[in-house]
């Protein structure tokens, strides 16, 4: 009967449309985060209510979130392979372990980037010059 309410649902309306202005802070902070500790802390720190998950709009706003984190974390990713590649060939196995130990962060929401990035990490090592 409540569903029914004109004035239940204007206000899951409003609190849909509250969560989805949050989803985009929440968005630009991903954009700005520059390690991926901090960008599987945003991807993961917002979670759609109960009574928003019939709300379209909360919905697609959270799907904008994951996406944009998956997205910002790939660049970083890439971002750590490109230089990987140009550092000197004695330091390469410092600079494995690093992105090794970085990726280890890959968890939750991102946790399928994971093999991704190995995947990466070894197509990088295979064209690096012997």
């Amino acid at each position: 009967m409540a569903l029914r309410d004109p004035v239940d649902k204007n206000l899951l309306r409003m609190e849909a449309r509250r969560f989805a202005s949050r989803c985009e802070g929440q968005i630009a902070t991903i954009e700005r985060a520059d390690n991926l500790r901090e960008i599987v802390r945003l991807a993961g720190s917002i979670h759609l209510a109960y009574p928003l998950s019939d709300e379209s709009t909360a919905r697609d706003a959270l799907r904008l979130v994951q996406v944009r984190a998956e997205d910002r974390a790939r660049e970083l990713i890439q971002q750590q392979l490109k230089n990987y590649q140009n550092v000197e060939a004695y330091l390469r196995e410092g600079w494995r372990r690093t992105l090794l130990e970085s990726w280890r962060n890959l968890t939750g929401p991102l946790a399928h980037l994971h093999p991704w990035a190995m995947s990466r990490l070894t197509i990088a090592e295979q064209q690096l010059p012997n």
